[in-house]
């Protein structure tokens, strides 16, 4: 599911690949340094073999997909935590059970499709939408705190705390620095 690797990751694994065996046509050894793999990267990125975001680079088509029976338990693993709503069980444990491997579950985390608050709380991302929109509401009716988004979420203690550290996680991260003067 990796939709780009990084350019550092495409030069080290270049430096890496084995001399074929010598009378071999592909065993010329490469000539270039790490500037000039750089530079053939950089032309591949200008005639739109590759399409680079930052310091990663991908195939234009490349779409991240699990296999179809990998696609099948995560989607039951998805399935089961939007029936749970706000009080989904702890996501590892449910998905070693499905045969869902830690490796799946960090790409389904980074893909966007599970969001990891913390403490062992994860949520789908429609779920996590609308969790977000009920506590906002929430926070304009009066000052948030764990007993009321337990109430209104009805959950557990542990998932109002997980919610409330991570809505003030990103509103840290998301607040514009201020300037020492």
């Amino acid at each position: 599911m990796a939709a780009d690797i990084r350019v550092d990751t495409v030069v080290a694994a270049v430096r890496a690949t084995p001399q074929a065996s010598p009378g071999h046509r592909g065993s010329t050894p490469l000539s270039l340094d790490d500037t000039g793999v750089r530079q053939v990267i950089d032309g591949m990125v200008a005639s739109g073999i590759l399409v680079r975001r930052g310091h990663r680079v991908r195939l234009p088509s490349h779409r991240p997909a699990l296999d179809p029976v990998m696609r099948e338990r995560a989607d039951r693993l998805l399935d089961g935590l939007r029936a749970a709503g706000a009080d989904a069980p702890r996501v590892d444990g449910l998905a070693a059970r499905l045969g869902i491997t830690p490796a799946v579950l960090a790409q389904l985390r980074r893909s966007g499709e599970l969001v990891d608050i913390g403490s062992g709380v994860d949520y789908p991302r429609e779920v996590w939408s609308s969790i977000t929109a009920r506590v906002d509401r929430l926070a304009t009716r009066g000052p948030l705190n764990v007993a009321r988004v337990r109430d209104e979420l009805r959950t557990s203690r542990r998932h109002a705390e997980a919610i409330l550290a991570f809505r003030r996680a990103e509103r840290r991260r998301l607040r514009p620095k201020r300037r020492a003067e």
